[in-house]
């Protein structure tokens, strides 16, 4: 039985009870009746619009007050070689802390940095060395430490279609994203003959939105309740020091929306403490160009001359 059904009924056998104690005792007394919180009234939802679809991603992905929030995720890293079934390798967990901006033009700005750590599969510890099970070498583990991670989202154009693939069914709201990637990469084998994995760089980034169509047509939620799933294709990591051995990595992860940095996992809250202070807010500007695992690599070893 719903939660408000139930309150209902005990609201009225308490009045009936009383009611009738007055009855027997020749008392009169007077039942006030509260009238309950007025109803929020729904605003219409628009998921076709550019200007529609814009708004209802940044309450999904963050806030349209400007407040930052904190996005994290679950991942399990597999590795995948020719020829052999793909084998769980590591763990990555991790979260962004972002917030959006509007612009007087109508734009708006994803301004964000983000942080992950790698864990052993099997006891959940945060490592600092990996023995690689494909070369039995030991190296040393960089950690995700990408600062910024910005973006930018056009002003919309009214009367034209919207840019994203929002989907409604029911009261279930869902937006897929896919991201295939193909740039230069920026380690280049004659630099980097044991981190890079060739001269261009190829990935595939997949994520998938959730929210509620109800907390969208709430005009008070300025952040709505999301959670979403990730996938990633991607080369081997620099610090594996794979070369260019046939294979990649394999990410399969999910998460959710955090309104601070406290409701994060503890053990990730004490990582970061120690080890990235910076992370605990979003960045104050924007700024490009965007830093990637490739380039804070290049950052902190760069080309021997």
């Amino acid at each position: 039985m719903p939660r408000i059904a139930f309150l209902s009924s005990r609201a009225a056998r308490a009045a009936l009870a009383v009611s009738l104690a007055a009855a027997l005792s020749g008392c009169a007394v007077t039942v006030t009746q509260t009238a309950p919180p007025a109803a929020v009234a729904a605003a219409p939802l628009d998921l076709s619009s550019q200007a529609g679809q814009l708004d209802a991603f940044i309450r999904m992905r963050a806030s349209s007050d400007g407040a930052t929030v904190f996005a994290n995720w679950w991942v399990t890293v597999f590795a995948a070689v020719p020829g052999e079934r793909p084998r769980e390798i590591l763990r990555l967990d991790g979260y962004n802390v972002g917030r959006f901006v509007r612009n007087s033009d109508g734009s708006a700005e994803f301004i964000s940095r983000e942080v992950a750590y790698y864990r052993d599969p099997r006891t959940g510890q945060i490592l600092s060395d990996w023995t690689n099970p494909f070369t039995n070498e030991k190296v040393a583990v960089l950690h995700v430490a990408n600062d910024p991670v910005n973006q930018r989202y056009a002003a919309p154009q009214a009367g034209q279609p919207g840019r994203y693939p929002f989907m409604l069914s029911g009261d279930d709201v869902f937006l897929r994203l896919d991201v295939p990637l193909r740039y230069p990469n920026p380690l280049q084998p004659a630099e980097y003959p044991a981190e890079s994995s060739g001269p261009t760089y190829l990935a595939s980034e997949h994520f998938i939105f959730f929210a509620n169509a109800r907390d969208l047509r709430n005009p008070k939620l300025l952040s709505v309740p999301t959670t979403y799933a990730w996938t990633r294709t991607g080369p081997w990591l620099p610090w594996m020091k794979m070369g260019q051995q046939a294979g990649y990595l394999i990410y399969s992860g999910h998460g959710r929306k955090y309104a601070s940095f406290a409701e994060l996992p503890a053990d990730v809250q004490a990582y970061t403490r120690a080890n990235f202070a910076q992370y605990l807010t979003a960045p104050e500007k924007f700024v490009t160009p965007n830093e990637t695992s490739w380039t804070y690599f290049r950052k902190l070893n760069p080309p021997k001359k």
